[in-house]
């Protein structure tokens, strides 16, 4: 954007735009009379002018200087180099303070200035530094660790804690960081997932000049977009690039009005446009409109509908999309001319108007819909409660609304975070955009209450909760350069996706812009080669650690792993993120393949990767990925397992939200020496959407050394998976893909893929796809596709109970109607395993538990295992039992030593379909007290039934045994049995 930015003209007929905390009537801009978003102390800046260890213009006179200066002050460094301590260990910096590493000369990025600690203490943010950031340093060989917070929302970002800026590992003999139980809100790496912002000036868009934009949508092709506002006394469209270069300009004007002012465009599916705004016509009256048509009708008066909210001098209609506009109404009211202000929902079909009122406000704003999809829309603005602002607004909302129904739901209220602590600011959402599944993006403007300093434009992420609510959202300032901040205004007016629109005021005049918000991964902090942990949680709450290395190189290909853990949590920590939600455009089951931006890579160390103990509880992995190059895509490893929960209940490994695409920011657990993730003596975890032994592309096997998951001990409720996209890739491991032992219980293994790729090929896990041994009881497995497995799909053995399988594919591809055979049995059922069932009634995509094309058995009971049912099943067929899959050696076989197992039931939905096997299709072979019952048994290569031996107790009945190529029933070696046709 130029630093020369002329006046700015007003929208034609409006009034100068009010200031936001003062504002009554609706307008599209807010005023600008807000105080800067920084305090006002004086601030003292303290300058390094050599390595000394001591004496003026070190680094520990910087330190002593700004604990005994008041305020907040900034450490920067007027040299580089290798600043060596040399007893006593730097004081602790008790004060608020940026020690600002990326000052120094030369720096370009990478940091430039090492403290070699020396085996003194490293730097300790104590008591009274809360607020303090630390960037941009190498620190290295501290006798402890190399950075302690003790104070809380301390931001420790861009530095290499470690290791040398060369690469060289000079690691500190404690932890890389630690934080303790007295901190909280710290940030350990970056805040957000931007990556930069691109400015450009309206100046660009060609034929009419921009007076002030006030909407943005996507167009029809990939980087093209409608941006609506207005040109003096016209409306303006335009159409094409972001940049303004290369696009078609168009003036809008409602044929009977002498001014119009044109706010949110729309694109219908048949290419034609739907534009709203406001003109006047001679009066002081502010009528809305509505456009309907293409670009060349825009002229034909048959084609604009005037949109007046009853009662009102001023109808601002703001934003369209779905068959409905939102917009706001005001005055007079009694006898002033502005009322309390009234926002309003318009239904374009039948012109009826409906209020928007924030429950227990005073006043409300409309400023921006988005549908989606069904008759269900999303509304953003701003209210004000009674007792606030008595004159204006004072917060910004997101609410769902239903057409169908009129109904509401999630109103959700947000505040500016961004600003001084303690301070009051008004904010308000100026439009909505929700491009990807399940987020939206948000234009926001901010302004501190009460003062008479510039407001603060915000690009503002929302992401959906499982629960349908909206999360508390991200915010990036946007602030236009070659403009001080301080002292002048960007504000974001609209918004489409990662795309704004929005003016700058100066000093100089004001200005129009669009600008694009780009996201991706930013690393921060790389955290390798320490003696203790990379980061060591130690009961400290709310903290963030994301976009960092830990354990390896910068490249993120090397080893420099730190001797312990790379990430510790423990002593009751709570509530603490490691990675974040952002997913930078990922999509991996849509090919794809983007790395979840707000992740870390965890790779290299000598312990876990993640070690979640001492009782730490509401903590949450999202992004990372652990035991994998930077790629995603090969092996670095821990040593131990990738991830372990031990001692620890209430935590998540999250991959997406129910409102997303699968594994949009996934985490990678792949690679490492021992089990992906290792739950032991921990209840209610969460597992979704993540990939445990296979790489972030969805193609290559990088397999953990153990289990992919391995849930031992008393584990209880652990969650798995859940419905479509929440599922878990758990392939290509070296043990099993799960293994569920000793009194675990409560698992649910839901959506899982167990021995292929997400929706795709094999990607074997060694052993089997699923083995329970535990006696636990209720492990539930239900709507998975485990297939491709060199073991069997699935084992149940040892003394396991309570266990049940439903509505699973095993052995075939997740259509269920080609081969992907496990090459041991489907199932097997064996050991001293008893009082569980294949088969039952769960809500799912799938028909009921198919198991075909395995090497083996499709079901073996063997063992000594008693008292097990095999219901509702289809086994040798597709999913609709129409197409041959065949098990090797035969559909079902009952072992000598079995006991009691129940195959089918007189009832129609317990029967199974046992079709096309290339043995037999049922098999009993001295097995005791067995019930088959009411089953088809058909098409199979060899004999429908066979029994052999000692069947003493067991009953054959009401079956269907039909055309089978070896025969119907063949009992001649067996006995015991009573048989009924």
């Amino acid at each position: 954007m130029k630093p020369h930015l002329p006046a700015r003209r007003p929208s034609p007929g409006h009034q100068a735009a009010p200031s936001l905390a003062s504002r009554r009537r609706p307008r599209r801009h807010v005023g600008r009379a807000v105080e800067v978003l920084e305090d006002r102390r004086l601030l003292s800046t303290f300058t390094v002018t050599n390595r000394h260890n001591s004496g003026d213009g070190s680094l520990r006179w910087a330190i002593v200087s700004s604990n005994s200066s008041p305020g907040a002050d900034t450490i920067r460094f007027g040299v580089s180099g290798t600043i060596r301590v040399g007893g006593p260990s730097l004081p602790a910096i008790t004060g608020a303070v940026t020690i600002d590493g990326s000052s120094a000369p030369t720096f370009a990025g990478a940091p430039v200035v090492t403290v070699d600690f020396g085996g003194t203490r490293g730097l300790r943010f104590a008591s009274g530094s809360d607020g303090s950031t630390l960037t941009g340093l190498s620190l290295v060989r501290a006798g402890n660790a190399g950075v302690t917070l003790d104070a809380s929302r301390v931001t420790v970002q861009g530095n290499m804690i470690g290791i040398r800026p060369n690469g060289q590992v000079a690691g500190n003999r404690g932890d890389g960081v630690r934080i303790n139980a007295s901190s909280h809100g710290d940030l350990v790496g970056q805040a957000d997932p931007v990556a930069g912002i691109s400015y450009y000036s309206a100046d660009s868009v060609p034929t009419y000049p921009v007076s002030g934009w006030q909407g943005i949508r996507a167009g029809s092709l990939p980087g093209q977009y409608l941006m609506t506002g207005t040109s003096g006394s016209n409306g303006l469209l335009y159409v094409g690039p972001i940049s303004g270069v290369g696009g078609t300009s168009y003036a809008v004007n409602v044929p009977w009005g002498t001014s119009s002012s044109l706010y949110g465009p729309n694109l219908l599916s048949d290419g034609s446009l739907q534009l709203v705004g406001t003109y006047r016509a001679g009066s002081d009256v502010v009528n809305g409109f509505l456009f309907q048509g293409t670009t060349s009708e825009l002229s034909q008066s048959a084609n604009y509908t005037t949109i007046d909210y009853p009662g009102a001098q001023y109808t601002y209609v703001h934003s369209t999309m779905g068959g409905l506009a939102v917009g706001n109404a005001d005055g007079p009211e009694g006898d002033a001319p502005l009322g309390t202000g009234h926002a309003f929902v318009y239904d374009i079909a039948t012109a009826a108007i409906t209020d928007i009122v924030y429950p227990g406000s005073t006043t409300t704003t409309a400023y921006g819909i988005w549908s989606n999809g069904q008759s269900k829309f999303t509304i953003v603005g701003g209210f004000s409660a009674p007792g606030e602002t008595p004159d204006g607004l004072s917060h910004a909302f997101m609410v769902d609304y239903d057409a169908s129904t009129g109904a509401y739901s999630h109103w959700t209220p947000f505040d500016y975070p961004n600003g001084v602590v303690g301070k009051d600011y008004v904010t308000h959402f100026q439009g909505i955009s929700g491009e990807e599944k399940g987020v939206y993006t948000l234009a926001a403007d901010s302004a501190q209450r009460g003062t008479a300093d510039p407001a603060q434009g915000s690009w503002v992420s929302v992401r959906r909760n499982t629960d349908g609510s909206f999360g508390s959202g991200v915010w990036v300032d946007l602030n236009a350069p070659g403009v001080d901040p301080s002292k002048s205004i960007t504000s974001v007016d609209s918004v489409a996706g990662n795309a704004v629109v929005g003016f700058v005021a100066a000093a100089s005049g004001a200005a129009s812009y669009q600008a694009e918000v780009h996201t991706g991964f930013r690393l921060s902090n790389v955290i390798s080669g320490n003696g203790g942990n990379g980061v060591g949680i130690y009961g400290g709450s709310d903290n963030v650690v994301a976009m960092n290395f830990i354990g390896t190189d910068a490249s993120g290909t090397v080893r420099r792993g730190n001797a312990k853990n790379g990430i510790l949590i423990t002593a009751g920590a709570s509530g603490n993120r490691i990675g974040g939600e952002a997913t930078g455009g990922n999509d991996p089951t849509g090919g794809v393949f983007v790395r979840p931006p707000m992740g870390n890579l965890i790779s290299g160390n000598g312990g876990n990767g993640v070690l979640i103990t001492g009782g730490a509880t509401r903590n949450q992995l999202s992004g990372n990925f652990v035991g994998t190059s930077a790629s995603g895509n090969w092996a670095l490893g821990n040593r131990l397992d990738g991830v372990a929960i031990d001692g620890a209940s209430g935590n998540s490994l999250l991959g997406c939200t129910f409102q997303q695409d699968p594994f949009v920011f996934y985490n990678v657990i792949s690679g490492n020496g021992g089990n992906g993730l290792r739950i032991t003596n921990s209840n209610d975890t969460t597992v979704q959407a993540n990939f445990l032994g296979v790489g972030a592309n969805n193609a290559t096997v990088v397999a953990n050394g153990g289990d992919g998951l391995l849930v031992s001990g008393t584990s209880a409720n652990t969650q798995v998976g859940g419905v479509i996209p929440l599922g878990n890739v758990i392939s290509g491991n070296n043990r099993n893909g799960i293994e569920v032992k000793d009194r675990a219980s409560g698992l649910v293994s839901f959506n899982t893929f167990a021995g292929l790729f997400a929706f795709s090929t094999a990607a074997p896990n060694r052993k089997d796809g699923i083995l329970i041994t535990s006696t636990g009881g209720n492990n539930l497995i239900r709507t998975c596709i485990v297939s491709g497995n060199l073991g069997n799909g699935i084992e149940i053995g040892g003394h396991a109970t309570g266990v049940q399988v439903t509505e699973t594919a095993v052995g075939t591809n997740t259509a269920i109607n080609t081969a992907l055979p496990n090459g041991g049995d489907g199932i097997l059922i064996t050991g001293s395993a008893h009082g569980n069932a294949i088969g039952g009634f769960q809500p799912s995509i799938e028909p009921q538990v198919t198991v075909s094309a395995n090497r083996r058995y499709g079901i073996e009971v063997a063992g000594r295992a008693r008292d097990n049912r095999i219901v509702h099943a289809k086994i040798g067929t597709s999913a609709l039992g129409t197409d041959p899959l065949g098990n090797g050696l035969g559909g079902i076989y009952l072992s000598a030593g079995t006991s009691s197992t129940q195959v089918g039931g007189a009832s129609i939905p317990l029967q199974n379909l046992v079709r096309y096997n290339l043995g037999n299709g049922l098999t009993m072979k001295s097995t005791r007290a067995a019930r088959v019952v009411g089953n088809t048994i058909d098409r199979n290569r060899a004999v429908g039934l066979r029994a052999t031996g000692n069947c003493a107790g067991s009953t054959v009945a009401s079956n269907t045994i039909v055309a089978n190529e070896g025969g119907d029933v063949d009992l001649s070696g067996s006995r015991g049995i009573d048989y009924s046709s």
